[in-house]
């Protein structure tokens, strides 16, 4: 059985989920929890990642409160936007928590 992990979502996206801001979700790694959320919550797929897959620039991921972004670096030979990603493979563990942010800005 896969851990079950809790994903915190930003108030941002309220009307995406209907007010859910919480959701536990299940996956070995972080790109399976990933995959498990966007199942349960496909509606979300557009608010966080973009076409090629990568999180979309404004999205902010932590993982146990650490920033994704600084989990391990482009797998050896592989600049394609799957290749920055291979953090995703960062284990997981039950209990854990992922949390998402959007950055906000304006003038």
């Amino acid at each position: 059985m896969k851990p079950s992990v809790t994903v915190c979502l930003p108030s941002l996206l309220e009307p995406v989920t209907g007010g859910v801001r919480e959701l536990t979700v299940c996956g070995g790694s972080l790109r399976e929890v990933f995959a498990d959320l966007i199942e349960r919550e496909p509606r979300l797929r557009p608010h966080l990642f973009n076409e090629a897959g990568d999180f979309r620039r404004h999205v902010l991921c932590f993982h146990n409160g650490t920033n994704t972004r600084w989990l391990a670096g482009p797998a050896a030979g592989d600049d394609s936007p799957g290749g920055r990603t291979n953090g995703w493979d960062t284990p997981v563990d039950e209990g854990d928590t992922i949390l998402f942010m959007q950055a906000v800005s304006g003038g």
